[in-house]
């Protein structure tokens, strides 16, 4: 009996501490992460039908949609003993800056009449087409429980046996903006499950992207996110082929490299014609030895035509670096350069 006791005590600790936990990420600045802290196996279910006005990456873990079209999302979670309330709470929030509000844009507002019902609604980027939605929040509001969301009360009656004691409902939302709307930013929609206290037992987030053509989006973005993966793989398996050579670094190709690389392949092409004009003549003079005569009909030729023997002379020269004679040779062609260079 004192051991149960004392497990009942522990216990009950622990469920104040989490319930601490819980009621201060009420007024915190939203964190963009899944958990289920409260037990209830929270989730989220998108089916996309086909021929839809949205789509859903799954690698990407994002919507595209349509400015107001419907998308029905099935939220699903584990009844718990004692049975209480439910709500869903749903809120736009930017991805880089989650203290930002998320705010309609003045084109979209000024054409949406005010009427005595809709005041709180009007304010908000992000509609939900079930009975008794409630729209909380301010422009000004930062925390979860004050910046502009939908808070939907969910059925718990549903859970039973056929689906393993879970409860699913099908929630309808859309947009009334677009992602251009609001300076292209990045957002995500944030699902929380809260009890009546505002108590966040689970949180589900997904990024969302409101445009006008959601295929071509999501597979120039699938297309993206697949040729980063390529790249990365490749670099990974050069790594480990050659883990002592440094990757070059990328260069942008500017039109100054363009006019450099057209410049090469003219003095390429001009140094090819060179070669074929330039005449080679060797001889043997009576002492036996060897003379090499260049003629060239302009002083860059020779001077090419110097460099290309002291490039020769220089290689063998690393190759032999202990025959002293290749590197008198060297020396030599050096100093033939440098005269070359002195004349007219």
């Amino acid at each position: 009996m004192k051991l149960y006791q004392l497990y009942e005590r522990k216990q009950s600790v622990l469920r104040e501490m989490m319930l601490q936990d819980l009621q201060s990420q009420v007024n915190t600045l939203p964190k963009l992460e899944n958990h289920n802290i409260g037990g209830y196996n929270f989730s989220m279910v998108l089916d996309e039908p086909p021929k839809s006005h949205w789509m859903f990456s799954v690698p990407l873990n994002k919507l595209y949609i349509r400015m107001d079209k419907i998308f029905n999302v099935d939220v699903q979670f584990k009844a718990k003993m004692p049975i209480q309330p439910l709500n869903l709470r749903v809120f736009l929030c930017f991805t880089k800056d989650v203290s930002g509000p998320v705010l309609r844009c003045q084109n979209h507002l000024s054409v949406e009449p005010v009427t005595s019902q809709n005041a709180k609604m009007r304010e908000s980027l992000l509609r939900c087409e079930n009975p008794n939605s409630t729209y909380c929040g301010t422009a000004q509001g930062k925390g979860i429980s004050e910046r502009y969301s939908v808070l939907i009360p969910l059925t718990i009656c549903r859970s039973g046996n056929r689906s393993g004691g879970h409860v699913r409902q099908t929630l309808a939302f859309k947009f009334v903006c677009q992602n251009s709307c609001i300076g292209r930013k990045e957002t995500c929609l944030v699902f929380c499950l809260e009890n009546p206290s505002g108590d966040i037992l689970g949180q589900q987030v997904m990024e969302v992207k409101i445009c006008t053509c959601p295929k071509r989006d999501r597979n120039q973005d699938e297309r993206q996110l697949n040729g980063v993966k390529k790249r990365k793989s490749v670099a990974d398996a050069t790594d480990e082929d050659e883990p002592d050579v440094k990757p070059s670094k990328l260069r942008r190709r500017t039109g100054s490299y363009k006019n450099d690389i057209k410049k090469e392949e003219t003095e390429s092409n001009d140094s090819h014609e060179a070669d074929t004009i330039t005449d080679w003549n060797v001889s043997r003079n009576k002492n036996g030895e060897y003379r090499l005569a260049i003629t060239c009909p302009k002083k860059e030729c020779l001077l090419q035509s110097i460099e290309g023997m002291i490039k020769e002379a220089a290689a063998e020269v690393l190759r032999n670096p202990n025959q002293e004679s290749l590197r008198r040779h060297a020396k030599k062609l050096l100093h033939l350069k440098n005269c070359a260079h002195e004349l007219p």
